[in-house]
């Protein structure tokens, strides 16, 4: 794969390189806890309500450890942009030793605490209990997940979304085909339930960062990993990954435990609520897939225009995607007005729960807009390196908007389900206004890394 061309006449061929790999990518990521809850739907409303409070966990925890990669992918997108790819290499090589020994030390600390984690979030007995048996198998291999995640910055960075789409293709019908025989008892394989979806994922994970691995070192990406690159830590770029990764590491640990809080509340409106509320996060995750390929590929290449000098095409490069990105998102979200309860059915939920899980995606049609702005101007500052300001946005968003309106309209008001989802919408609005302000005051633009 050749290196991008950054001019303003090849901007929209850029974006739909960067950006229809990395939606593609999304969607997968995605479809390995759509699949998950899927199959063990067959099982009953425990079981999808555990599988899913589990799997919820397991991507906070997934999205905290992965925005390490946030300077990773800055770095090597302004060292490519610079054309200076021996320095990129030695970012990403330095990157994955971090995430590998993060992975190591922090697993067996969740392993031993998740039970607790559980039980503060209110399940109950035989949700409590089904999750943390998924948790327990999924989390010891939480070093295999941040390798891959590692390994997709530093290539997006230098401009190569298709091999990290294709490697979670590969995992994904991993996952499906494991899924089958192992929930299920097929073939010479033992009937195992939740724990079967939990090995699935498992089997997946190791699929992938093996295949991340090899890619890397056989030298014909972009980036190449060089193990000397490995050997030992050479502090100043660790200091500059981590200069910009602590506050996007800050950022997505606040949100995320802004959303267990918010599984918190969901939860104390019973299982079916929260049967439901996976259910709904689920579809809706479907819809991020624009947001979040527009947001990469507005990172890269501000990241490289910056690096190559061309302010004003970084500039611009968040702009144009902005725009693909409302167009896209607003249509689901026109989508989950006209059909949410035929999304719900492919769950194959009882049927409060599937009315509940309705009404839901028909509220989050009103957030579309709002995500889709705030996904792409937020991806285009963390490219330059500013994640600071990100970060900002959460801590406000989190602590004075987002849980306080879930709570008051959910349980205060008692409006329910319907009231905690209203809230969140309002939240996402404020914002996606808060950070176009901060990419109109420019701080990004002088930066210097």
């Amino acid at each position: 794969m050749l290196p991008l061309e950054l001019t303003e006449k090849n901007l929209n061929r850029n974006i739909a390189r960067l950006a229809i790999p990395a939606a593609a990518e999304n969607v997968l990521h995605m479809m390995v806890f759509i699949v998950d809850i899927i199959m063990v739907g067959r099982l009953g409303t425990e079981a999808i309500a555990s599988v899913g409070l589990a799997g919820a966990l397991n991507f906070v925890l997934t999205i905290v450890f992965s925005s390490l990669s946030a300077g990773t992918l800055s770095l090597v997108a302004r060292h490519t942009g610079a054309r200076e790819r021996s320095m990129a290499e030695r970012v990403a090589a330095q990157s994955l030793l971090l995430s590998i020994i993060v992975g190591v030390t922090v697993a067996p600390a969740l392993f031993h605490y998740s039970d607790g984690i559980f039980h503060l979030m209110g399940a109950e007995p035989e949700v409590l209990r089904l999750s943390t048996l998924y948790f327990t198998i999924v989390i010891y291999f939480l070093p295999c997940r941040l390798i891959i995640l590692t390994s997709s910055a530093s290539l997006r960075g230098a401009g190569d979304t298709r091999t990290p789409m294709l490697i979670t293709l590969v995992m994904n019908l991993t996952n499906v085909f494991f899924n089958w025989l192992l929930i299920f008892g097929i073939w010479i394989f033992p009937r195992m339930g939740v724990a079967g979806a939990a090995w699935g994922t498992v089997i997946a994970y190791v699929v992938g960062s093996t295949l991340s691995l090899a890619i890397l070192l056989r030298g014909k990406a972009l980036v190449t990993l060089h193990l000397r690159d490995m050997m030992g830590f050479d502090m100043g770029v660790i200091k500059r990954v981590l200069w910009i990764s602590l506050p996007a590491t800050l950022d997505a640990l606040l949100m995320q435990l802004g959303y267990l809080v918010f599984i918190k509340i969901v939860t104390m409106l019973g299982t079916v609520s929260l049967a439901s509320h996976q259910i709904a996060v689920r579809i809706e995750s479907i819809s991020f897939m624009p947001g979040y390929a527009l947001g990469m590929s507005t990172a890269t290449l501000v990241g490289q225009s910056l690096g190559a000098k061309k302010e004003d095409l970084a500039r611009l490069s968040m702009k144009r995607n902005c725009l693909f990105a409302l167009l896209l998102m607003c249509t689901f979200g026109v989508i989950f007005l006209i059909m949410p309860r035929q999304l719900g059915m492919v769950f194959g939920p009882e049927e409060e729960v599937l009315r509940l899980s309705s009404l839901c995606v028909m509220i989050s049609a009103i957030e579309q807009p709002a995500l889709a702005i705030y996904m792409v101007y937020a991806g285009g500052l963390r490219g330059a390196g500013d994640t600071m300001s990100p970060m900002l946005i959460t801590i406000v968003g989190t602590l004075f908007f987002h849980l306080p309106m879930a709570y008051i309209f959910g349980i205060v008001m008692g409006w329910g389900l319907a009231g905690i989802w209203f809230g969140a919408a309002l939240d996402w609005i404020g914002r996606a206004i808060a950070v176009y302000i901060l990419f109109r005051r420019g701080r990004w633009r002088r930066l210097k890394m």
